[in-house]
């Protein structure tokens, strides 16, 4: 084993001995090992393999994809994975972005006998509101304008009259 200087850290080259030559770079190697497509970025998967692993998937994962794969997401599998991915990946999740919310706050503000129920109860209220006409965004800032008439301020305590 070569003599590493004290301090160098792991990556640090060497001190003695002769140098290793550098493997070509990617552009420069002209199949991967398999005979396959070559990866262009990512951990360098190819698309087949890819593939293969997602044909191979049971069903609850493959639902757990498709609930949960929202564009931002796949576009973060194709910087890990190679954009030779994405593809693959297109026909799953949905189209837009989606809110996830942990079952501790569903359980919290649907309480219930089980998760199930409390989250039965939150898409039950969800639907009901859906029937309902929704807003339009605000125009006047942050907040809005105010929905109506300005209220009187509540929390003013009562005034005592001076003594002379």
């Amino acid at each position: 084993m070569a003599m590493m200087n004290p301090g160098a850290g792991m990556m640090a080259p060497p001190t003695g001995g002769a140098e290793q030559p550098m493997p070509p770079p990617m552009a420069e190697q002209p199949q991967d090992l398999y005979g396959g497509e070559q990866p262009t970025g990512g951990l360098n998967i190819s698309a087949q393999d890819f593939q293969m692993a997602i044909e191979q998937l049971d069903g609850q994962t493959i639902a757990a994809l498709d609930a949960h794969l929202t564009p931002i997401i796949k576009e973060a599998m194709g910087q890990l994975l190679g954009p030779e991915i994405l593809p693959i990946l297109e026909p799953l999740g949905p189209d837009e972005p989606t809110i996830n919310v942990p079952v501790s706050v569903i359980a919290t503000a649907y309480p219930s006998d089980s998760i199930e129920n409390s989250i039965e109860m939150m898409q039950q209220d969800m639907a009901s509101k859906g029937q309902q006409e929704i807003p339009s965004s605000p125009q006047g800032g942050l907040g809005g304008a105010p929905a109506q008439a300005e209220v009187p301020q509540t929390n003013v305590p009562p005034s005592i009259p001076m003594m002379a």
